[in-house]
C-alpha cells in the first residue's frame, strides 16, 4: 500500500510513550493525529531504560544524541538493609558477566521528553493538535475524537496512551482492576563526594526499597519506598537533613551527600485491565498498566507496548482496529 492510502491513527497521550508511539508508527508509514499537550521538559526523575527499550530508540533514530546524556547501568548490586538478625548476603549482578556493556541506561526524563518532542515534531506524517480529546464516538468501522479545540478526527484505530486515567480506555468500555499500596515513593537526584562507579545499588528496607541509580558525573537519582507519613516528613525537611537520612541510609558508600531541589511524591498502586484492546481502542503504558517506580518496569513495558503493537499495525494494514487486529494485539 501507498502511504496515501494507509488509514490515520488517532494517538492520545503526550507523554514519553505516546510520542514513542506516534513516531514509530509515523516512521512505518502510517498517518498519525497526535493529540496531547506539549510534553513535560521540567521533569526531573529520571528513567532507567534497559536494552530492549534501547535498542527500539536505537530505530527510531534517538538513542545517539541521547547516550551522552545518560549515565550507564554496568553493575546492578542489592543489599538487605533490614534490621533481622540474619540478613542476606550482598547480590552483584554485572553486565560483563553476560558479555555487555551495560545493562541499560539511566536518563534523564527532561532529556528523553526533549528528544522526543523534537523527533515528533520534525516527522511530516504526524499532525500534532496540542488539544485533549473531550469525547471519543466508537463505531464499528471506526472511531471519531472530538478535540477541546473544536476539531474532528476520524480512525480506524485509536491508541490510549492517555494514563492510567485513561478516557480512551473508558470509551471503549475496559474495565480496570486496581490495588492501593500503603506505601509512597519519594524521588529525588542527590551530588555526592564518592563516584558510584556506574554501579546501582537497591537496599531492602522493612518499608520497600531504597533505590540508587547512576546519573552523569557524580550525581545519583534515587527512589525511596516508605510509608505515607514518613515520606510527608521526608519532604518537608530541610535539605541538610535529607541529606544526612539519605547518606546514613547509603551507609556513607558514596561519602558526602547533597540533595538536589526537586522532591517529587508519588503513591504506589497498580492497575491492569480486563483487556489490552477492544472497540477500536488499543492501550499501551500507565493505560496498559501501572507499575510502582521500582524494577525499571513501567516504561520499558510501555516501549514492548508500541513495539508489538507496531507488529500489529503491519500485519492488518488495511483496518488495525478491526476486531481480528485487536484480538492479536490483546
Amino acid at each position: 500500500m501507498d502511504d496515501q492510502a494507509k488509514p490515520q491513527i488517532i494517538v492520545a497521550g503526550t507523554g514519553p510513550i505516546g510520542l514513542i508511539a506516534a513516531l514509530a508508527l509515523a516512521k512505518a508509514g502510517a498517518p498519525v493525529l497526535l493529540a496531547g499537550p506539549a510534553a513535560r521538559t521540567d521533569d526531573r526523575r529520571t528513567t532507567a531504560l534497559m536494552k530492549p527499550a534501547l535498542e527500539f530508540l536505537d530505530r527510531l533514530g534517538l538513542l545517539h544524541d541521547l547516550a551522552p546524556k545518560a549515565a550507564p547501568l554496568e553493575i546492578m548490586r542489592i543489599v538487605d538493609a533490614t534490621r533481622r538478625l540474619v540478613r542476606g548476603p550482598v547480590v552483584t549482578f554485572r553486565a560483563s558477566e553476560i558479555a555487555e556493556d551495560y545493562f541499560g541506561l539511566n536518563i534523564p526524563n527532561s532529556d528523553l521528553n526533549t528528544a522526543l518532542e523534537d523527533a515528533v515534531e520534525a516527522h511530516p506524517a504526524i499532525d500534532w493538535r496540542r488539544s485533549l480529546v473531550e469525547t471519543w464516538t466508537i463505531e464499528a468501522s471506526g472511531v471519531r475524537a472530538r478535540l477541546a479545540d473544536g476539531s474532528e478526527h476520524e480512525a480506524k484505530l485509536a491508541v490510549a496512551a492517555d494514563g492510567r486515567l485513561s478516557a480512551a480506555r473508558d470509551a471503549a468500555g475496559i474495565s480496570t482492576s486496581t490495588r492501593n499500596y500503603p506505601q509512597t515513593a519519594m524521588v529525588l537526584n542527590f551530588a555526592h563526594s564518592r563516584a558510584h562507579g556506574s554501579v546501582s545499588t537497591e537496599f531492602h528496607t522493612e518499608t520497600g526499597p531504597f533505590t540508587q541509580v547512576p546519573l552523569p558525573g557524580n550525581r545519583s537519582s534515587l527512589v525511596w519506598v516508605v510509608e505515607p507519613d514518613t515520606a510527608r516528613d521526608l519532604a518537608a525537611s530541610s535539605d541538610e537533613e535529607l541529606s544526612r537520612l539519605v547518606e546514613e541510609r547509603m551507609q556513607s558508600m558514596l561519602g558526602r551527600v547533597t540533595v538536589e531541589a526537586g522532591r517529587q511524591l508519588y503513591p504506589l498502586s497498580a492497575s491492569r485491565p480486563r483487556r489490552l484492546a477492544q472497540n477500536r481502542v488499543a492501550l499501551i503504558g500507565e493505560a496498559a498498566h501501572v507499575f510502582p517506580p521500582i524494577g525499571a518496569q513501567g516504561m520499558n513495558l510501555g516501549v514492548r507496548d508500541v513495539r508489538d503493537l507496531l507488529e500489529t499495525v503491519a500485519e492488518y494494514p488495511i483496518d488495525p482496529g478491526a476486531p481480528m487486529a485487536l484480538t492479536a494485539y490483546d
